[in-house]
């Protein structure tokens, strides 16, 4: 059955060394592991043989721990399903996304690239066990966009054990300063199943976390970033169109072991088990069929996270009704207080609105269960 998703989720396991806070399903490199992953991961596709995706996002694990004849052979698997102007976005760590790897990608229709930063301070570099240092990120910079690779995303992390306020500054300062386009934040959260988990790591208090968010939002919006969405910030509208996708709560598909997806009123969530999925590519660990009242909730609560807020003509669409209709009084609650904005258009929050995007959604909820 062809697809009607237009955007295609890739997750590849692999990682030369598992970071200290790493809950993703991941497992160590391991080139006979990495031949029968592609060997499955090729037989996945196979039946989207005639789709073409406006974004593809190749995510994990570390797609750029894979050897040079490994990564081509995993870029070549997605020539065929490209639309005209797709949006393909690589995650690549700054300590192996070599050269050699970096022309691979542009010649494979790689043209946005997602770098694991973190931190460029070397010694929270070592608390969570990343192996790059700064150097190498300013390398991986240079190299991508003399190849023209230009369309660049960092990551930057906040509320690290012993991060002090003006570590999280000087890591946005340097990022701003090399005219990087886009900049995703990502709070530090402990994991059972993380290192840090297991080593009963405590996280940073509420308190400090909501301070390193405020004022990245202060900085990276003071330097011309347009925050698009609760962590994600965008110079010249280079926002992630894969991540819109998401937000805009569309059908995309997941491949790889781990990955999930949303297709035809259904969630899913591919096995985790390598050893199944190298057996049957289709095995799956969830699969959860979506009422239409769980889907107009879960609009809500991806569409909430992004400044333009919700489309009410693309909620009409979908589901024949007005979204001011079946949350009347949440909706009344937050604008009376002035963190929601409603027009003609759309139902969208303020920035105060988004810090506390977890109570609107709870409202919202309680009030379909209890009207």
């Amino acid at each position: 059955m062809e697809s009607k998703a237009k955007s295609l989720y890739v997750h590849v396991p692999f990682c030369e060394h598992i970071c200290a806070y790493c809950d993703f399903m991941r497992v160590g490199y391991h080139p006979l592991l990495v031949k029968k992953y592609l060997d499955a991961l090729a037989k996945q596709l196979q039946p989207y043989k005639n789709d073409r995706f406006d974004t593809i996002y190749i995510g994990g694990g570390t797609p750029t721990s894979l050897n040079e004849d490994e990564f081509s052979s995993l870029l070549s698997l997605f020539t065929d399903l490209r639309s005209e102007l797709c949006e393909m976005t690589l995650e690549a760590n700054p300590e192996n996304f070599s050269e050699e790897k970096i022309k691979m990608a542009v010649h494979y229709g790689v043209n946005r690239i997602s770098l694991g930063v973190q931190t460029t301070h070397p010694h929270l570099l070592k608390i969570i066990t990343r192996t790059h240092q700064p150097a190498d990120v300013s390398q991986v910079i240079e190299l991508c966009i003399a190849h023209g690779l230009t369309n660049l995303s960092l990551d930057a992390m906040y509320g690290l054990p012993f991060q002090k306020m003006e570590d999280f500054e000087s890591t946005l300062e340097w990022m701003i300063a090399q005219n990087i386009p886009h900049i995703s934040l990502y709070a530090l959260t402990i994991e059972p199943n993380s290192a840090f988990g297991r080593q009963k790591i405590e996280p940073v208090d509420n308190e400090l976390e909501g301070q390193f968010y405020l004022r990245a939002i202060e900085i990276l919006t003071a330097a011309g970033y347009s925050h698009y969405e609760i962590s994600n910030f965008a110079k010249n509208d280079q926002m992630s169109k894969h991540n819109l996708a998401y937000w805009h709560y569309d059908d995309f598909v997941a491949m790889g072991p781990g990955g999930s997806g949303k297709e035809h009123h259904q969630r899913y969530t591919n096995t985790r088990n390598l050893e199944t999925y190298f057996n049957d590519e289709t095995a799956k660990d969830e699969r959860i069929e979506l009422s239409v009242e769980d889907e107009m909730f879960e609009t809500m609560m991806m569409g909430l996270r992004v400044k333009e807020g919700v489309s009410l003509t693309r909620f009409y669409q979908r589901y024949g009704v007005d979204p001011k209709d079946i949350y009347p009084k949440s909706v009344k609650k937050y604008s009376d207080c002035g963190w929601l904005r409603v027009d003609d258009t759309s139902i969208a929050l303020n920035e105060t609105g988004r810090q506390f995007l977890h109570d609107v959604l709870v409202d919202m909820m309680d009030e379909v269960i209890n009207p």
